[in-house]
């Protein structure tokens, strides 16, 4: 694939400033030549205020060398993860080397959120491997927890999501894992008759179960210390009965009923929806709800995943990215808590079709008060190859010499995307838009936004496959007004991930659910961002916060004007009975 080609005269609506911030992070991975599987699918990251400065910092997982691989790396890999500091606006300071983030394993993707409540964002990095649990002393440094947390799983981990699933005031953990792979460790070819050889699909290998852990709060042990303590729940809630090829997750509340329920997109097998039940157990629905297939009643290959409110109608949309062939798809939830495929009618397939699409978001980036969709792709087979998917069923353990990785890699690059909501709440595809977002080609994998100059939109981060990570300012000429919305608790002295938020403006709904994990293997600001159209005010935001009992947990903040941040804490709103908590809406009805 290659970029089309943009105007002399157009707008860079989006701005590659890597360079400008002082942002210098490449995916090593290698020798290449053995086909390691996790070489391929990317590394990720979070976009979080780790000092507690009121800017956005940045955490990139790198990987490492492939178990099998012989030679040396074509370049250093860092001692651990990275970690970028806002010191001040604008630049980026590199404390990676003593950030304490020593990763034991070969990284995959993260999940950022206060694990003990102590108002600092702690850290887990998915592994090929045992993942690792990182606690924020409260500097932005971090220690290894992990031995003495309970998190012992040593499956493939990609995507992961801190969430309150049984509403107690702690965060909990939920970890899609990939594939398991007993006889190569995944470090095996797959090969083509045309004397061809590429990585292997997931369907190769077995599929593998996800895991969610209870968070046990904090324990003081004997000398004085404590520790916070995770407890493997994943058979007693019902979790272990499903092996797929996860990939992507997000946690929110598809029930209404108050509860958050588990959504994981899957590499070519149904998507799971796992409804929380309210007893510590979940239910799969996500056929029954209609998220498992496309309209065609075929499982695709999800890879990453967002939500957002695609018509305004106070009710969570999904969209998830697939393979080429198989178009992104856009679910749009309906009055019953069923969700329909509204790919076609929204304009989101054709141009998604000849696209292999990872990171993904809903956010709307020209503040017009409609979603827009960027999304990074990039091949899993080589470019103009003819290869078949991931092969035929012929392994071939290879140790091949790769003189070229960047020619290797740009073997397996396509260009991103960029869709634009439109006033009927259809999307269409903007190729002279986006400017250098749009104008590279390479690997995609992970994207991350946020708004990292705290000017008012939504900026981007892209990792690649090999290459340098990209942070893409956000230059779109402003249609509308924001608002940005950070959800706080007082009592637990963190931010109220899973709280839901709808702000009403000029009779319009728009509703977000305060959870970062998204996309494909990241974590995003924290913050809900709205654009807001042609309101240069409100009339009131809704929040349901996340834990408590659910009849006490509305609370309704007076109007005033956008183009604000606001930090709305609990407790200083008024206590109302919430209208959406009907009963009908909840899995008992999905049997």
């Amino acid at each position: 694939m290659v970029p089309v080609p943009i105007s002399a005269d157009a707008e860079r609506e989006l701005v590659d400033v890597t360079d400008e911030w002082k942002l210098d992070f490449r995916h090593v991975v290698g020798p290449l030549g053995t086909y390691f599987m996790p070489e391929s699918i990317g590394t990720g990251g979070a976009l979080a205020d780790f000092d507690g400065d009121g800017r956005l910092d940045l955490l990139l997982v790198n990987a490492g060398k492939s178990p099998r691989a012989t030679g040396t790396l074509s370049e250093p890999l860092p001692d651990g993860c990275g970690l970028w500091l806002q010191k001040s606006a604008g630049h980026f300071q590199d404390v990676s080397a003593t950030s304490g983030l020593k990763n034991h394993g070969y990284g995959c993707g993260c999940a950022a959120g206060d694990i003990n409540n102590d108002g600092h964002i702690d850290v887990l990095i998915t592994n090929y491997g045992c993942d690792q649990l990182f606690l924020n002393r409260g500097d932005a440094t971090f220690i290894n927890i992990t031995a003495d947390s309970g998190i012992d799983d040593s499956d493939w981990g990609l995507s992961a999501a801190f969430c309150d699933y049984d509403r107690d005031g702690w965060l909990d953990l939920f970890v899609v894992n990939y594939t398991v792979d007993p006889r190569y460790d995944h470090s095996v070819a797959c090969g083509f008759h045309h004397g061809l050889v590429s990585y292997c699909g997931p369907h190769k290998f077995q599929p593998t179960v996800d895991r969610l852990y209870h968070n046990e709060g904090v324990e003081v042990r004997e000398d004085g210390t404590s520790i916070i303590r995770f407890k493997d729940v994943t058979e007693e809630a019902g979790l272990a009965a499903s092996k797929t090829y996860g990939m992507g997750v997000l946690a929110a509340d598809f029930s209404d009923d108050g509860w958050p329920d588990l959504f994981v997109a899957n590499d070519g097998q149904p998507n799971r929806l796992w409804i929380n039940q309210r007893d510590g157990t979940f239910r799969e629905e996500a056929a029954a709800r209609g998220v498992a297939f496309n309209v065609r009643g075929i499982a695709e290959a999800g890879m990453g995943v967002a939500s957002g409110d695609v018509d305004r109608d106070d009710r969570t949309d999904l969209i998830v990215s697939h393979l080429t062939t198989e178009s992104t798809t856009l679910y749009l939830r309906e009055d019953d808590g069923q969700f329909t495929d509204a790919t076609a009618a929204k304009g989101v397939d054709a141009p998604t079709m000849r696209h292999t699409g990872w990171g993904i978001a809903l956010i709307d980036l020209d503040l017009d008060g409609r979603l827009d969709v960027p999304m990074v792709n990039g091949l899993v087979i080589p470019c103009h190859s003819g290869f078949p998917f991931h092969g035929e069923d012929e392994f071939q353990v290879r140790n091949d010499t790769i003189d070229n990785p960047a020619a290797f890699w740009l073997d397996y690059a396509d260009v991103n995307q960029l869709l634009m909501g439109t006033p009927d709440d259809r999307f269409v595809a903007a190729p002279q838009r986006g400017g250098d977002f749009l104008a590279v080609t390479a690997s995609g994998r992970a994207l991350l936004h946020g708004d990292l100059d705290n000017d008012g939109d939504v900026d981007l981060i892209v990792t690649n496959c090999g290459g340098r990570a990209r942070l893409y300012r956000n230059d779109f000429r402003r249609a509308g007004h924001w608002l940005s919305v950070r959800l706080f608790d007082p009592a637990r002295s963190r931010d109220a991930l899973g709280a839901e938020v709808t702000v009403i403006a000029s009779k319009v709904s728009r509703r977000q659910v305060a959870n970062p994990a998204s996309s494909y293997l990241a974590s995003n600001d924290p913050r809900l961002h709205f654009g807001m159209g042609d309101s240069g005010s409100y009339e009131e935001i809704r929040v349901r916060w996340p834990d408590g009992p659910v009849e006490t947990a509305t609370e309704v903040f007076s109007g005033g004007e956008t183009d604000r941040f606001l930090e709305l804490r609990r407790g200083e709103g008024r206590m109302v009975k919430d209208s959406k908590m009907s009963p009908q809406i909840n899995s008992n009805n999905h049997q």
